[in-house]
């Protein structure tokens, strides 16, 4: 498999992870006025720091890969 490709695979689940734990707790602060319930919070303390590291490597991947053409 390409690095390109394993590049590209490590940015799409980085950009998952942290949509899982991003968009749900922004949408209930958004819809609800109380507060965000507490899974959500956990899903963001626990998701999106590992979808920010895999965002990070999969950048690191696609760069190496740009030089190596």
């Amino acid at each position: 498999m390409r690095l390109s490709r394993w590049a590209r695979a490590t940015l799409l689940t980085g950009a998952i992870l942290s949509a899982i734990g991003i968009l749900p707790i922004w949408l209930t602060s958004v819809m609800l006025a109380g507060g965000a319930p507490m899974l959500f919070i956990m899903a963001f303390y626990l998701l999106t720091p590992l979808g920010v590291l895999l965002l990070g490597l999969g950048g690191g991947l696609f760069l190496i890969a740009l030089v190596r053409r």
